[in-house]
């Protein structure tokens, strides 16, 4: 995001298609949220093979995307404050920035996701035996991506700032906000993920 935007900024044709995906992708997470929450652990297992992995609303990046997005979202909230934009920008830049943190963070967590997934040869690793090394592992890289990026458009390139009221983690000199999303919610992610399985399967 960039703080040198003017107060007067107004969306523009992709701002808005951004914005209508992210909606169209919140109502599509709500369905499936309820889906998940609202069978019985039973006759989930019965309907899923032994695979897991029948129909789309199975695969292991729907889940996560689904259990993601609503966690990433409520830490952009609660986090956005605390950069510069908040103050710099009218509401309609704030709610797209939002959006847009949101998409991004979702970004991350698939590709990272898709990193274990390509070492461990098998993408519905978060519900098999021995997760804990690949879950550090899906941690440590969003952690080290979230070093760079707050290095490089905080400190570097000045895409974005932070207030006064940004707690700083020492060493790295990044804010501490960011740093515990990423430190947090992959393993949340995970646990959750694993809590709304219920025939942990190790598919490929």
């Amino acid at each position: 995001m960039h703080d040198s935007m003017m107060p007067d900024w107004e969306m523009g044709a992709p701002e808005w298609f951004e914005l209508a995906g992210f909606v169209l992708l919140l109502l599509v997470v709500a369905g499936l949220l309820v889906q998940y929450l609202s069978r019985e652990p039973a006759a989930v297992t019965r309907a899923q093979p032994a695979s897991g992995m029948t129909g789309w609303h199975h695969w292991p990046e729907v889940r996560l995307v689904t259990i993601a997005l609503p966690l990433e979202l409520l830490w952009e909230i609660a986090q956005f404050p605390l950069y510069d934009v908040w103050h710099q920008n009218d509401w309609g830049y704030i709610l797209y920035g939002l959006a847009h943190c949101t998409l991004g963070d979702l970004l991350i967590l698939l590709v990272i996701y898709e990193l274990v997934a390509l070492l461990s040869r098998n993408r519905a690793w978060y519900a098999a035996t021995g997760i804990l090394p690949r879950g550090l592992l899906f941690t440590l890289l969003g952690v080290g991506y979230t070093i760079f990026s707050e290095i490089m458009n905080v400190r570097l390139t000045g895409t974005w700032g932070y207030t006064e009221l940004m707690p700083i983690v020492p060493v790295v000199e990044i804010g501490a906000t960011p740093f515990l999303q990423w430190l947090l919610i992959p393993p949340v992610l995970l646990w959750l993920m694993r809590g709304t399985t219920p025939s942990p399967q190790g598919s490929h």
